[in-house]
């Protein structure tokens, strides 16, 4: 799981603070949000969650692509404030994208069917 902040009530996950990197590739953060912005909802809560540095409602659903759950908001501390999430992360992420990419698309069944429409 990832983009679950502390709090000062629960100081067993990280603060967001610390994981700033100003001089990260504005590259790199740009296409991150987007890949979390389309995942499955894993689950959605009564309460919003919010930035930790800005106060921006973020959300109230977690989200996942099937293997990381996260919350609505990493994609906004990312661009926003340039939070850096683990690297294993980003190698997950371009392993799946490789992945689809790579798979076989068959159209036998569109092309069968296009002269019933």
């Amino acid at each position: 799981m990832l983009g679950f902040w502390g709090t000062p009530d629960d100081r067993t996950l990280p603060n967001p603070a610390a994981l700033v990197d100003a001089a990260w590739d504005e590259t790199e953060r740009q296409w991150l949000p987007d890949y979390q912005d389309h995942a499955q909802v894993a689950g959605s809560w009564m309460g919003a969650s919010s930035c930790r540095f800005c106060a921006r409602v973020n959300g109230s659903r977690d989200l996942t692509d099937g293997y990381y759950p996260w919350p609505e908001g990493p994609g906004h501390y990312v661009l926003a404030h340039g939070v850096r999430l683990p690297a294993e992360f980003f190698d997950h992420i371009e392993q799946r994208l490789q992945t689809l990419e790579e798979l076989a698309r068959d159209g036998t069944w569109w092309r069968q069917n296009a002269a019933r429409t």
